[in-house]
Formats: C-alpha cells, structure tokens, sequence
C-alpha cells in the first residue's frame, strides 16, 4: 500500500507533534539527559538507525522515557513519528505479527492524511521508535523498508551494532536527589539523598519511591523495603513487594498505562472501572485502596495490591477493556497476560 506523507512541516507550530504521531506520552518526569538528546542528534546525522541500550544489561536506565524525549524536542524534524512497541518478544513470529499490526495502523492514518502526492517510500523526515526489542540483532528484519530514521531500545547492546549506539546509564546522585525531592512530597535533604543512594540512580526505582513515600511516608516506604542481599539487584536497588508477578519495570509502564488510559479521564470513569474490577473480584479486598487519595495514589494503591494476585491483574485489564480499545488499553492486556503466563509456568516448575 502507498503512503501518503502529510502536510508540510511549516504549517505547524515548534511544539506540535508530526502530523501522523503515536509517540506516548511522558509518563515519568524527564531529567538530565541533555548531553546524551544532544549526542542521538549527532548520530542520526551521520546514520539512519540508532540503538538506545543500558550501559549494564537489562537495568532499565530509562530509554523509552529519552526516546519520547527526543522525539518532543526534535518533533519539527519529522513528519511522521511512529511508535512499535515490541513488548521484549521474544518470538520472532510473534514479533512480526506485533510490528505489522502496529504498520497497519500507520498504513490506515497515512491513507486518510490529507497532503502532498503519495510517495511509495518514507524519507529522512520519518522517524520510527523500535521500544523495548528483546535482540537488536534481529530487529533489523523487521524494519519498515525506506530512509526513514530508525530509533531502537533495547536492554542489550547487541553483537552487531557499531559506533551508532548510545549507551544510557544512571542520574547523578545530584539529579537522582532533586527528583526525589519534587516527588516525594515531605522528605528531608538527608532522606533524599539515602533513597536516592539506594535506587543507585536508576529512574524508575526512583519514581517507584517517590510513589510509595507519597503513599505511605518516609518511614513507612522504609519498613517495606527488603534488606539488602546478594540477591539484591545492581546498585543495591530494593526489591519490593515479595511474590510480585512484575518485575519492577513492567509494574512501572503497568501504572503508567492506566495512569493515560480513558478511565483515568474522569472521577466517573475511574469509578465505573473499580466497580467493574470488584464484580470480579471480592470488593472488601479493593475498598481500603479505592479512596486512598488522588487518582494516581489510587492507582498505585490498587497496582500495589494487584501484583501479587493473577485473579485481579486480570480483573483490572477486563475492566480496562471495557471502556474501549486504545495504545494503553493494549500496553496493559499484554503486561498482564504476560505476568500470568509466567507466573503459572513458574508455579509449575
């Protein structure tokens, strides 16, 4: 199918998104990384994919929060930026089916753009975020054909990419305590900068934090953390919530897909999805957590509570569906699908 681009870039403002656009919104607060935007610039003028990965495998530094980043700040450069969320699938037959599904889309916005004269190829004024690839080695046979810019995340480097990668490590502990302290509402100097040593600068560990000392105090947050063992993952990052079917990443994007999902648009949507969650679910477990605050206390509250149990994982992505099918809606059946799958395979084992 031809692909139509759309209207030229001068009929928008600086700080409008392409035209034909599916990039997420920010869903944790972006902080210090101008040298490394600044460093992704450079190597897309020089090639036309670029890999994102953690400088220590699999530690999860916060690509996808930078490559939405570099997307807002360099958005007048693109006419269209698309966003394939690969879910780390590991399956190269699934994740083909992922990525065309995610084109089709794409094919479908393009044919209803209104604009210049159809072109069978995108150009350099295109821009494509592979996000969370299992093996970058093998992303490349799934990419859209053409010269539009290619900008993939992944946990690992990969054997086969050369100098047009970047590495992304932690936050300064300077930036790690700042962020703490403008979300963590109530914490002290001293405080901030011990959470923020023990997230080692990672920034969900971080926000995950600033969250649970929203929710629960300084103090409480501390009862709750797991001391620190050989088990404990890298920079002495703490685990929480024994038993969890998510690791802490995947809890992370859960919280934050609900977070932009429609049922947080409202008070009244919010409220028709707890109700659809207690009807599967006995609603004394849910009463305690449903008024706990804001909507994004709640939510955490509820996801807390949720990951430790596949009936009411299950239950919250049922009742996220019945509002209606959307990029969030979607993010959250396959975190959830995923946590059960796992977690049954791991109880069998």
């Amino acid at each position: 199918m031809t692909l139509q681009p759309p209207l030229p870039r001068s009929a928008r403002s600086a700080t409008a998104p392409p035209p034909i656009s599916n990039i997420p919104e920010q869903s944790l607060p972006f902080q210090g990384r101008d040298e490394q935007i600044a460093e992704l610039m450079r190597l897309f003028s020089r090639y036309g994919h670029v890999l994102l990965h953690d400088a220590e495998s699999g530690q999860g530094f916060g690509k996808t929060q930078m490559a939405i980043e570099y997307c807002k700040r360099f958005t007048r450069r693109y006419n269209v930026a698309w966003w394939f969320d690969c879910f780390g699938e590991q399956d190269d037959t699934r994740l083909a089916a992922l990525i065309e599904e995610q084109y089709r889309v794409l094919r479908e916005r393009c044919a209803q753009a209104p604009g210049a004269p159809p072109r069978s190829r995108p150009d350099s004024k295109w821009l494509f975020v592979y996000d969370n690839v299992s093996d970058p080695d093998r992303i490349y046979d799934h990419f859209v054909p053409g010269a539009g810019h290619r900008l993939v995340t992944s946990r690992t480097k990969g054997l086969t990419w050369g100098e047009n990668c970047l590495a992304l490590d932690g936050l300064s502990q300077t930036i790690a305590q700042a962020l703490l302290l403008e979300h963590a509402d109530g914490i002290t100097a001293e405080q901030a900068e011990h959470l923020a040593g023990l997230a080692g600068g990672h920034p969900g560990a971080l926000l995950m934090a600033a969250d649970n000392v929203y929710q629960f105090g300084y103090e409480g947050y501390m009862a709750q953390l797991t001391p620190a063992t050989l088990d404990t993952p890298p920079h002495g990052t703490p685990v929480l919530s024994p038993g969890s079917l998510l690791d802490p990443i995947d809890k992370r994007t859960l919280i934050e897909a609900l977070l932009r999902s429609p049922v947080n648009g409202t008070r009244e949507t919010f409220d028709l999805w707890i109700q659809s969650v207690q009807l599967a679910v006995d609603p004394i477990q849910l009463a305690p957590l449903v008024d706990a605050g804001s909507t994004r206390n709640r939510t955490i509250a509820i996801v807390n509570f949720a990951v430790t149990s596949p009936a009411v994982l299950t239950a919250l992505a049922d009742a996220l569906e019945e509002q209606g099918d959307n990029e969030a809606t979607r993010v959250v059946r396959h975190l959830v699908d995923k946590a059960v799958k796992d977690g049954k395979q791991g109880g069998s084992s």
